[in-house]
């Protein structure tokens, strides 16, 4: 019985997670048709900072005014890959999702270990799945946050 509850839930959970990739697919998809209707940002536009004045120059030691003030570079633009991830949804749910059945199986894996049947082999393999699965996910959506970062600096 508890074989049957636990990969019952496993299978509703990737029914899930699948259906929720290919609602994700069909409204990019709609979204990439011509004459879609693009939506106005929820943001208001970045104004730039403004600067005050310049301050006035104190009085500086000897050594100081040797050397000149190099000129304060901007940071690089960053790379359309990491502009690009910045610009998608961040999978953060669906990794957390993904972590959290894995310790269930996982719980569930180990209270089998202690029945006197011995539990499926492919129920070994799908925990084991299930975990990569979940470190991918969440591997891909810290970097998501990384590149969210990255672009609003």
């Amino acid at each position: 019985m508890a074989y049957l509850l636990v990969m019952g839930g496993l299978a509703l959970s990737v029914c899930f997670t699948l259906g929720w990739g290919l609602v994700r697919a069909t409204r990019w998809l709609v979204g990439r048709l011509p004459g879609a209707g693009r939506k106005p940002s929820r943001r208001p536009p970045r104004r730039a900072p403004s600067r005050p004045g310049a301050a006035p120059q104190s009085r500086a030691a000897p050594q100081s005014r040797a050397r000149k003030a190099a000129p304060a570079k901007a940071p690089p633009e960053p790379w359309r890959l990491t502009r690009w991830l910045a610009r998608r949804r961040s999978p953060l749910p669906l990794g957390m999702l993904a972590l959290l059945l894995y310790a269930g199986s996982r719980l569930a894996e180990y209270g089998m270990a202690f029945r006197p049947q011995a539990a499926p082999g492919e129920f070994h393999g799908l925990v084991s799945s299930l975990g990569w699965v979940a470190a991918a996910l969440l591997t891909l959506a810290s970097m998501n946050l990384l590149a969210l970062w990255r672009c609003r600096r």
